[in-house]
């Protein structure tokens, strides 16, 4: 295998959330008289800091107005989320690594709380060495965690692999110096991924070919 430690991003990368994502961003959106979006222009245009996707779809983000739709949506995402599945063939791959010896961890925009829930809702601790969100609910990405994460794992950086789903995924892998590979079934259109790298794949199940090729 070329590697011995995978990073897997949780938000569309393990977990098929973007719809949900969506659907609570167009209640804003509906909330505030503006026009709601689909989820292929989510897919399109969705970016680190969430802030700036919300400029960009017209909602307000002056310090009040951004904690008032960070509460709403955190509030709704979870008391929703156990609507939604891992994403297609995940699992599998969780369990195929673990067998052939590969650790893995998660690092998440999530905060620490609701990602160790998640993690449990769907039992999938036992796979998992790490698991590192943030402390706010304020979706800034991932940057000031991501060094914490990788020390903590004093792994050398040609062993691992990051697995995520959106451009901020590659940004944080090549800000650590390792290596990634995106998923375009998340939150970011295969589209949008290909301005920052051609390591792109459909689905989980070409992972185990791409680890070993």
């Amino acid at each position: 295998m070329k590697y011995s430690h995978i990073i897997w991003d949780w938000n569309g990368t393990i977990v098929d959330d973007a719809a949900l994502c969506v659907e609570i961003v167009n209640e804003l959106l509906h909330q505030h008289h503006l026009k709601e979006v689909t989820l292929n222009y989510y897919k399109n245009n969705f970016k680190f800091p969430v802030k700036e996707y919300y400029k960009l779809i017209g909602l307000p983000i002056t310090s009040e107005s951004y904690r008032f739709l960070s509460d709403y949506f955190i509030t709704n995402y979870r008391e929703r989320f156990y609507q939604c599945e891992l994403q297609k063939g995940i699992l599998e791959v969780l369990k195929q690594f673990s067998n052939l010896g590969i650790s893995q961890s998660v690092l998440s925009a999530a905060s620490q709380v609701d990602l160790s829930k998640f993690v449990s809702h769907f039992s999938l601790e036992s796979y998992f060495d790490l698991t590192s969100g943030v402390d706010n609910i304020f979706a800034n990405g991932k940057d000031l965690i991501a060094r914490n994460h990788f020390d903590f794992l004093g792994i050398a950086k040609d062993d691992i692999l990051l697995i995520g789903d959106t451009c901020h995924d590659h940004e944080v892998a090549d800000s650590l110096g390792v290596s990634s590979v995106l998923l375009n079934s998340g939150h970011n259109s295969n589209e949008l991924l290909s301005e920052v790298t051609s390591s792109i794949l459909d689905s989980a199940f070409e992972l185990p070919d791409f680890i070993s090729s």
